[in-house]
């Protein structure tokens, strides 16, 4: 799966390119791909663009789990300039070879996703602290909504991890979805990667409150756990498909003082759902575990069920984050098209057709949207 992260990167960086620089690409793709040359997909060098020096100090500072380089490095693998994003390649690529090499590959990629006020974050903290305090590495992603108008994010998660953000084996970063639908931000994966390689041994990443049918975070980890707060619904909301469907455990959070009682019925209710389900496994039931974050109550049969996930589905999990790579690669691919084809500034061979169908839209002449859309997709294809 590493090796397939890198190749899917590497090929939406020569989409990038060739995209502006060569009209007619898309024709001749299914050639190009994986070339043998040295300015192929698989095959480039970036060394001439980059720094060396730099980014060999950088890697030593990430190797010694420096919070600040950490930081500043995935605000890089967050930007959109050409340079960054070339860097940030390089800096994947090279701490995946060492991660290889040393033979540490066993990290464990756990999401956290459920309605707003359901706990997440705080169950995340105190989680957070549980296997921290045992020794374990911990990185938590947290991704926050940004605002449809301004773009802006209040990133306020980090803030409800006051004590987990400053525990030495942890790292808490926020970012913001900047508008990416499904509950996670578009670099998220890549994210991953590079906590991975960092060192941290468990990856945390709690999504944007979800409804019920965002599972885009299912593409990112290996083990979903799906956080329920008292009152529900009934069992005919836990049968609903969608985010159920994705879930490898419920907790069901703030089993404490009055909500015990609605606790305990809720975990019926939704044991009796999960039987209306296929399961995902065949050696995984989904466990249904009441727990609270405000008194850290079965805290340890969250963990528990955690490392059991990944006792007795370790081939599954191999076998998932492979389909998550190539997922990923759609995923990048997509939002490098969409950007480039909807940006006016942009000068590529489609550019005055594109401008020609927004005017026939705006202008009502009984020229349907559909139109536009299999119109640009033809002169793609053809070009």
């Amino acid at each position: 799966d590493l090796l397939e992260n890198q190749i899917s990167i590497k090929v939406l960086y020569s989409f990038e390119e060739k995209f502006m620089i060569l009209p007619k690409f898309f024709r001749r793709a299914s050639c190009r791909l994986f070339a043998g040359s040295q300015n192929s997909v698989l095959g480039k060098s970036f060394s001439s663009s980059i720094d060396m020096e730099a980014m060999e100090e950088r890697m030593k500072k990430l190797q010694e789990f420096d919070r600040v380089t950490i930081s500043r490095t995935m605000t890089m693998i967050e930007s959109t300039r050409k340079d960054h994003r070339e860097q940030a390649l390089y800096l994947l690529k090279e701490l995946t070879k060492k991660r290889e090499a040393s033979g540490t590959d066993k990290t464990l990629r756990i999401g956290f996703c459920g309605s707003p006020g359901a706990g997440k974050s705080s169950l995340i903290e105190k989680l957070g602290l549980y296997i921290c305090n045992q020794g374990v590495k911990l990185a938590v992603l947290a991704i926050d909504p940004s605002s449809h108008k301004s773009g802006g994010s209040i990133l306020g998660d980090k803030t409800r991890m006051e004590e987990l953000s400053v525990h030495p084996n942890a790292f808490v970063r926020p970012s913001a979805s900047k508008g990416i639908m499904g509950g996670l931000a578009l670099n998220s994966s890549e994210m991953v990667l590079l906590c991975e390689g960092v060192g941290y041994e468990v990856i945390f990443i709690e999504s944007v409150g979800l409804g019920q049918n965002e599972i885009e975070i299912d593409n990112v980890v290996d083990f979903v756990v799906y956080v329920v707060p008292p009152g529900s619904g009934d069992s005919l909301q836990g049968v609903k498909k969608g985010i159920m469907e994705i879930a490898d455990m419920i907790a069901v959070n703030k089993y404490d003082g009055d909500y015990e009682n609605v606790c305990k019925r809720l975990k019926i209710d939704l044991q009796h759902a999960i039987h209306f389900q296929l399961p995902r496994y065949e050696d995984w039931i989904v466990p249904v575990v009441l727990c609270s974050a405000q008194t850290q109550r079965n805290l340890h049969k969250l963990w528990d069920n955690c490392l059991k996930f990944q006792k007795n589905v370790g081939k599954d999990i191999l076998r998932k984050r492979h389909k998550q790579s190539v997922h990923n690669m759609w995923s990048y691919l997509s939002n490098i098209l969409m950007n480039t084809l909807k940006d006016d500034d942009e000068q590529h061979a489609f550019a005055e057709d594109i401008s020609s169908i927004k005017k026939k839209l705006q202008k009502a002449e009984h020229f349907l949207p559909y139109e536009g859309a299999q119109y640009i997709k033809n002169k793609i294809f053809r070009a």
